[in-house]
């Protein structure tokens, strides 16, 4: 439990500072979004993107723990992490293909980072549940348990 609570402290930390360097963005990405995209004026405000960044997190921290948490085989305990690290490349490649690519290769480093911030995150929460195990107490633990107690 307080490993979970670290990791959400982590991702929370991670989405704070990705919401404050979009916000950082360039002149011209400001003009841009200002005057012509107005669906992403989401991204001025350093406070909405962090706690939209952050809500993403938690979906997926959330379901990450439904799958782990539940009554499933250690296959599915491990393959849903492994889906959304695969999920997690493709958004990693396509977001360096757009920003080298496209006109939103005219924002500044600070805009960039922040969203490869945002993946980090992503991965860091797959990692975790890739690596975690579930402890399973043996039968033989409570006939342990029980014998103490009976004792007393």
């Amino acid at each position: 439990m307080k490993n979970r609570i670290i990791l959400v402290l982590i991702l929370a930390f991670l989405s704070l500072l990705s919401g404050i360097l979009i916000s950082k963005m360039s002149f011209i990405g400001k003009v841009g979004i200002t005057f012509f995209y107005d669906e992403y004026t989401i991204f001025k405000s350093w406070w909405k993107t962090g706690l939209l960044f952050f809500v993403i997190q938690m979906i997926i921290f959330g379901l990450l723990s439904f799958f782990h948490f539940e009554n499933n085989s250690v296959f599915k305990q491990k393959i849903v992490p492994i889906i959304f690290i695969i999920i997690g490349v493709i958004g990693v490649y396509y977001t360096y293909y757009d920003f080298t690519e496209t006109s939103h290769r005219l924002m500044k480093t600070s805009f960039h980072m922040g969203f490869y911030l945002f993946w980090i995150g992503w991965f860091i929460s797959c990692i975790y549940y890739l690596i975690l195990t579930k402890k399973e107490i043996e039968m033989h633990d409570f006939d342990t348990l029980y014998k103490h107690e009976s004792q007393e």
